[in-house]
C-alpha cells in the first residue's frame, strides 16, 4: 500500500480552509445529509483518491483547529459540523455540486 500524504496546500492566511478543506468540509456535510452518519475516514481517502488514512486525519484535524468540525475521541463517524462550518459547508456546495460526485 503506497503511503504516500498530499501535498501540503498553502491557503489563504488568517487561518481560513484551504479550497481542499472546504471540499472535504462540503463532503462531509453533504454525506451526512444523505446518509445520517458522517463518513468514514477510509471512505474520505476512496472519494478524494488519498492513499493513506493519515491524509484524511490531516484534513480533519485542520477542520477541527478552524472550530468548523467536532469530533469524539475513538468514536467512529463522530465528525459534527459546526454552525459556521455548516454554513461555509453549504455556501461551498451551492457553487460546487459537483462535490458530491467527485
Amino acid at each position: 500500500m503506497n503511503c504516500q500524504r498530499p501535498l501540503p496546500e498553502h491557503g489563504p492566511s488568517g487561518g481560513a480552509p484551504t479550497g481542499r478543506q472546504l471540499e472535504v468540509l462540503a463532503y462531509v456535510h453533504a454525506y451526512k445529509q444523505a446518509n445520517e452518519m458522517a463518513p468514514s475516514a477510509r471512505e474520505l481517502c476512496t472519494r478524494f483518491g488519498w492513499s493513506s488514512l493519515n491524509a484524511a486525519w490531516d484534513h480533519l484535524s485542520r477542520l477541527e483547529q478552524l472550530r468548523l468540525l467536532t469530533r469524539r475521541a475513538k468514536a467512529a463517524r463522530s465528525l459534527r459540523l459546526t454552525e459556521s462550518g455548516k454554513a461555509l459547508a453549504q455556501a461551498y456546495l451551492s457553487a460546487h455540486p459537483e462535490v458530491l460526485h467527485g
